[in-house]
């Protein structure tokens, strides 16, 4: 809290210091004439501190100045008979003038400029208004587009250009999704006349049009169920199946949708298929005949193993560092030396692994097409490799040895960083390996991803 305390403090005396600065600066502008610059600097000063009265009285002077220079501007356009530049030069004192109130400055507007500009800004807008529907009569869209724009920015009510902008905006969309239906281009018009209801629902049929174009480019799958030769398969034969349905089912896009399902049943050791639709909102499976669909989606399990491993526990020979003293008997002085002590400690490795092999292809039924034909064939593995030691592990120093109770020319000892640092990772490794079941999830979910991606980039146009 106190650091706050000190944090907020330390932003105030600098957000002072940095206008005072701003002050000190425009004071010098203001005296040499340059009011604009240095209506520039007071403002800068009392975003820093609005509480700065010397900036709020400099402001008050030098930003009345610039606005009287930008109403001028102003009456000499409107004088001469220049509406675009009139108005855009009453815009920008109105501007100026909201800018300095921002900080608390109230500034002096004659009131009769707005009477001169509602009938200038009447002249121009009457104008280019003309000139927008011309350019809509002519199909020229862009321009007409712009030109609306831009009298919406300036008075958003004026008469109907907000509908005729959007008309402007929208009516080439319209027509190139027309004609996309037109060409059976399904797909394309679907997002075409998405780009209109997105922003305007009502906007001549378009909402009709794009709901008939998604209805004819959805993708309707079946998913027939994953079939295996083997009843050892059967099981993650269903579990797969499963994780298939929600997979397809789950893809977001409205032009996929799975209309049906078969799933794995195993009775007496024997696969029998039922044919289910999904339903969603209920959350329950309702036997029924197999459906009409654009797609039939077929998955077999070809191969399938898993091993579970085995901890294979090596005796590993290394030392023990540790710092003895003893005494010298030419110094008759106490010296500490480091020994090390021979030991044995533990190796342990096991590697756990399954594979899974699935074939799968998706048809057009109503077009007697294979559209997606594939293989999945993957291994997951996990690998543990760790070192154990009755005592301080830290203390472990790698080497060989022949005997443990007796030097011998082949004792040697690796005490490295890179050696040390290598053993102490053993110590510090893993224990635990994942399970098969984790590793089959992951292979299946592997697969539904590999499935998924492959269906989501089949994007035909019907």
């Amino acid at each position: 809290m106190k650091h706050l305390i000190l944090l907020i403090s330390l932003i105030f005396i600098l957000c002072a210091c940095a206008s005072k600065r701003y002050v000190k600066k425009a004071s010098l502008l203001e005296n040499s004439g340059l009011y604009s610059d240095a209506a520039n600097n007071y403002f800068n000063s009392l975003q820093k501190n609005i509480n700065n009265i010397d900036a709020k009285l400099g402001l008050k002077r030098t930003g009345q100045l610039v606005l009287d220079d930008k109403i001028e501007n102003f009456k000499s356009l409107y004088q001469n008979g220049s509406a675009k530049e009139a108005v855009y030069a009453y815009r920008s004192a109105e501007d100026y003038l909201k800018k300095i109130q921002g900080v608390g400055i109230k500034l002096i507007f004659p009131e009769e400029e707005k009477n001169y500009y509602r009938e200038v800004e009447d002249t121009y807008l009457n104008q280019i208004y003309g000139e927008a529907i011309k350019a809509l009569q002519l199909d020229q869209f862009t321009n007409s587009e712009k030109l609306l724009a831009e009298i919406l920015t300036i008075n958003n009510n004026y008469k109907d250009a907000k509908s005729q902008w959007i008309v402007a905006k929208y009516e080439p969309i319209y027509r190139t999704a027309n004609e996309q239906l037109n060409n059976n281009m399904y797909r394309s018009a679907y997002f075409t006349f998405k780009t209109i209801t997105d922003h305007v629902k009502t906007y001549e049929n378009s909402l009709e049009l794009m709901n008939y174009s998604l209805k004819q480019a959805k993708v309707t799958i079946y998913i027939s169920a994953v079939s295996t030769n083997l009843s050892a398969y059967q099981t993650i034969a269903s579990q797969l199946n499963n994780k298939i349905i929600k997979g397809i089912t789950d893809i977001q896009s409205p032009l996929y949708e799975v209309v049906g399902a078969s799933v794995t049943s195993s009775q007496s050791n024997t696969a029998k298929l039922k044919a289910f639709m999904l339903d969603r909102t209920k959350g329950v499976e309702n036997e029924i005949t197999i459906p009409d669909s654009k797609a039939l989606f077929e998955a077999s399990i070809q191969k399938y193993t898993k091993d579970n491993g085995r901890l294979v526990k090596t005796e590993k020979k290394g030392y023990l560092k540790r710092t003895e003293t003893y005494m010298d008997k030419t110094t008759q002085q106490k010296k500490t030396r480091t020994v090390y002590d021979k030991v044995k400690y533990y190796e342990y490795y096991l590697e756990r692994k399954a594979n899974l092999t699935v074939s799968y292809s998706m048809k057009r039924r109503d077009r007697d097409e294979i559209i997606i034909s594939n293989a999945f064939n993957k291994e997951e593995k996990d690998i543990i490799h760790y070192a154990y030691f009755e005592g301080d592990y830290k203390k472990i120093v790698p080497g060989t040895w022949k005997y443990q109770t007796k030097s011998n020319a082949a004792d040697k000892v690796y005490d490295d960083a890179s050696s040390v640092n290598k053993l102490r990772q053993l110590f510090e490794g893993n224990r635990t390996a994942k399970t098969l079941t984790q590793l089959e999830n992951t292979l299946m979910n592997n697969c539904v991803a590999q499935i998924t991606q492959e269906i989501k980039n089949y994007q035909p146009e019907n």
